[in-house]
């Protein structure tokens, strides 16, 4: 074997350890994002589960017992805070810290959208 053939196994294996840690490195990555990705799907499954059972424990007898059929600011505040902390409960028992993952005013958000989304749903179904 001469120097060149030595010196070309060499930049052959360097390459090919290069290539297979881009190769690990790469695939790594893709299962953290999918880890990720999952991870908020759970947490907008929580955050619509809190909003639809504070719906149901909580929203739908006042709406009921009232003849405009709507809330006042306080009871709104309150149902409110209620999703909120059902759904950082329903994240602890699923090992979520639900108020690590998302900001306050992200989760807010949230569950504002999740709120409209359940009323949404709500007018199809009344239709």
């Amino acid at each position: 074997m001469t120097g060149i053939e030595i010196i070309d196994q060499f930049i052959f294996y360097i390459l090919l350890c290069l290539f297979g840690t881009g190769w690990v490195v790469m695939k790594a990555v893709d299962i953290y994002q999918r880890i990720k990705v999952s991870r908020y799907k759970m947490l907008l499954t929580i955050i619509e589960s809190a909003v639809q059972e504070t719906y149901d424990t909580y929203t739908r007898e006042i709406k009921k017992a009232r003849e405009d059929g709507k809330l006042t600011p306080e009871e709104r505040r309150k149902a409110f805070d209620l999703a909120l902390q059902k759904a950082v409960e329903i994240g602890k028992r699923q090992r979520l810290e639900i108020m690590k993952l998302l900001p306050k005013e992200v989760l807010k958000y949230y569950i504002l959208r999740a709120l409209q989304r359940l009323k949404m749903r709500r007018a199809m179904v009344q239709k």
